[in-house]
């Protein structure tokens, strides 16, 4: 199963090998955007920063983020991004990486527990958007897509007992959370 991603993550070596080899210039962007992410379980905030190299129409960096849907989590990932149409004003981007837990509690689902950890997982992100040049080398960037991030969490509820130490029994659940993106952000 890992050997599928393997060709998203050797596609910003070949950007850069490729601009090398042909005397393009890589332009270092930071795309930064704020939004709103719509689900099951109601809209949340969230937030990212992507830093990368662009060659033509292809860009490809490293993002980190803050998302609360509808646990805290703060995703790492790689976004690759390939622009088109006339001006390449629109754009088609792709995002793999981890999702580390933010300090969560549980929710309504677990009524009793002693002790609870939560573990990240997986995070993507797939969409389409448009930008919209306002100054030389800035452009307002408007996104939607879909999102999926994965979080786990290990809870141990104790056994009643008369002498201690108590064993505990521990139950563990995977928080998968799809759901639609809407992103608006701003590209130096």
């Amino acid at each position: 199963m890992k050997i599928k991603f393997i060709p998203f993550f050797l596609l910003p070596l070949l950007i850069f090998f490729s601009a090398s080899a042909q005397k393009e210039k890589l332009k270092f962007h930071s795309i930064n955007s704020i939004g709103l992410s719509d689900g099951q379980s109601g809209g949340y905030f969230l937030c990212q920063t992507v830093n990368g190299l662009s060659c033509r129409k292809w860009f490809s960096g490293i993002g980190f983020g803050a998302d609360y849907y509808p646990y805290k989590s703060y995703p790492l990932f790689l976004d690759t991004r390939k622009y088109f149409g006339k001006n390449s004003k629109g754009f088609a981007y792709g995002d793999l990486g981890y999702n580390f837990s933010g300090k969560n509690k549980p929710g309504k689902e677990v009524y009793y527990y002693t002790s609870y950890h939560f573990t990240g997982g997986i995070y993507t992100d797939i969409g389409v958007g448009y930008k919209m040049k306002f100054m030389r080398r800035s452009s307002f960037l408007f996104s939607t897509g879909y999102s999926y991030r994965e979080i786990n969490n290990k809870v141990g509820v104790a056994n009643q007992c008369l002498v201690g130490p108590c064993s505990v029994d521990y139950s563990k659940y995977r928080y998968g959370n799809g759901r639609v993106i809407f992103k608006a952000g701003v590209d130096f």
